[in-house]
């Protein structure tokens, strides 16, 4: 299985992707929306993990809006679920309080909405949910 892990901090793209190549997933790391939209045509995942807080150039990606400010883990997702019409399960992870971003997130089709901080144990549980595995963490 192909797990895509999208995520400006770097120590939560080596963590998460550490863990979950423990498991045995197949995981390739982005840091900004535009490196994401790319992997994503290319790497085709099973599952999405994504940050909704994301650097992006507009003049790359002219799906997004500019007003959401650093939302562009929201663009993101509607570039996948209205512009291609996939349903890869999607799982954001984010720091965000906003409730209307928290709602958006649910309106465009994310399967599940993790608040940091969180434990590896606790997105673990929450992708093998989401991918049907049964596999351990064996760190």
């Amino acid at each position: 299985m192909k797990v895509l892990i999208v995520d400006n901090e770097r120590h939560i793209l080596m963590s998460l992707g550490r863990c979950l190549s423990d498991l045995g997933y197949d995981i390739e790391c982005c840091d900004n929306a535009i490196d994401a939209k790319h992997s994503y045509e290319a790497f085709r995942p099973d599952l999405l993990i994504a940050d909704i807080s994301l650097p992006v150039a507009y003049t790359v990606m002219p799906f997004i809006n500019k007003s959401r400010g650093n939302t562009a883990g929201l663009e993101l997702l509607k570039y996948i679920r209205l512009i291609k019409k996939e349903s890869t399960p999607v799982m954001v992870v984010s720091c965000h309080s906003d409730e209307g971003v928290f709602n958006k997130s649910f309106e465009l089709g994310v399967n599940d909405y993790a608040k940091m901080p969180l434990s590896i144990s606790e997105i673990e549980a929450r992708v093998k949910r989401l991918t049907g595995s049964t596999r351990l963490c064996l760190n």
